[in-house]
C-alpha cells in the first residue's frame, strides 16, 4: 500500500477517493487522531492505494485531478499571493 494523497479537509479526501473507485483504483482513507465532534473539514486524513501496480493510474488521476502534487505551480502562487 502507498498513501497517494493527504488533507487537512476530509471531505476533499473522500472527494479524490470517489474518483480513485471510479477509475477502478482500490483504495482507502486512513484518520489518525480523535475526530469525534470535529467538522470533517478539519480532519486530517490520509488516501493509501492498495495495490502498488495502480501507482502510474493513480499518479496520472492526480495530475488530470489538479490535486496533490499534480496542482499546478499558478494556483500555489495565487493561493500564497
Amino acid at each position: 500500500m502507498k498513501m497517494l494523497f493527504f488533507s487537512s479537509d476530509w471531505t476533499e479526501v473522500e472527494m479524490v477517493r470517489k474518483e480513485f473507485l471510479d477509475a477502478d483504483i482500490p483504495c482507502e482513507v486512513r484518520v489518525h487522531g480523535a475526530t469525534e465532534g470535529m467538522p470533517p473539514s478539519a480532519i486530517d486524513a490520509q488516501l493509501w492505494i492498495q495495490n502498488d501496480h495502480d501507482s502510474y493510474k493513480a499518479l496520472l488521476l492526480c495530475v488530470q485531478l489538479g490535486i496533490g502534487f499534480g496542482k499546478p505551480a499558478i494556483e500555489t502562487q495565487r493561493l500564497a499571493a
